[in-house]
Formats: structure tokens, C-alpha cells, sequence
């Protein structure tokens, strides 16, 4: 199927101008600071031998303003972005939206909850999460 790049562009103008008229209708609900999915942190689980690694993505949200749990082999982040219009400013737009958001995430192996560290570096939280030492591979040489 061919189309133009014109006919792409003008369907992400409705699409901009449907978010527009969403806002607004929302703002008069009173429902304007409810995020939308695209704003909110975007996760990779990944495994390694030794260790699972998660790293969310988290524009805007400060460490003081992060919580990080682990209840078992349940790790949950609670995080919250700010974002303050300063005194006497008019809004003409707003996109950057203050929001709050929990995302739980069942882990699929044990983790050692002694050893989990995490760290906020350029809107990027990292969580590193030791394996337990039952569930870590190990090699195992053959008797003579």
C-alpha cells in the first residue's frame, strides 16, 4: 500500500488536535492531571546469572519523590512527578503534567533482598536485584 508522508502528517495532526480537545474537556472534569500511558515509566526487566536488572524510565520524577519496594519476589515503584507553574505565569499549554503512578512487578526468580541497590541517574531509574544463592547456576564437575 503506498500513501503520501502528507497524508501521515495530517493524521497526526487529528490525532494532536483529539489530544487537545481531550485535555480540555478532562480540565473541566477535573481530571486533567490523570496521565496519560505514554507518560509513564517505561520498564525493561532483564536477567543475567548473577542478577535481575530493571530499568524505568522516569522524566521529571526527583529521588525524594520515588519509593521502591520488595515484598517477597514483588517489587513495586511508586513514583511522582511535580511539576509547578511559577507565581504569576498564564498557561497557554500544557503537556509536561504532574502525575502519581504504582507499577508492581512479579519477579521471575528469588532475589536476595539484602543485596538490591538502585539508582536515579538522568531520568533513568536502575534497580539491581541479586539472585538468591539457591536459584544461581552453578557448575557441577563429575565424579571419576
Amino acid at each position: 500500500m503506498l500513501f503520501r508522508l502528507d497524508d501521515l502528517d495530517h493524521t497526526f495532526q487529528v490525532m494532536n488536535d483529539l489530544h487537545r480537545r481531550l485535555d480540555r474537556a478532562l480540565g473541566a472534569a477535573g481530571l486533567a492531571d490523570v496521565p496519560r500511558a505514554s507518560e509513564l515509566g517505561w520498564v525493561d526487566l532483564t536477567e543475567t546469572p548473577d542478577e535481575l536488572v530493571l530499568r524505568a524510565d522516569l522524566p521529571g520524577v526527583d529521588a525524594d519523590a520515588l519509593d521502591i519496594s520488595l515484598k517477597e519476589e514483588v517489587l513495586t515503584l511508586t513514583a511522582q512527578r511535580r511539576v509547578e507553574v511559577p507565581e504569576g505565569h498564564k498557561v497557554h499549554v500544557r503537556e509536561r503534567r504532574p502525575y502519581k503512578f504504582t507499577r508492581s512487578f512479579a519477579l521471575p526468580t528469588r532475589v536476595d533482598p539484602e543485596k538490591v541497590g538502585a539508582r536515579l541517574r538522568d531520568g533513568v531509574l536502575t534497580v539491581r536485584l541479586a539472585k538468591a544463592e539457591a536459584v544461581k547456576p552453578r557448575q557441577i564437575t563429575l565424579a571419576d
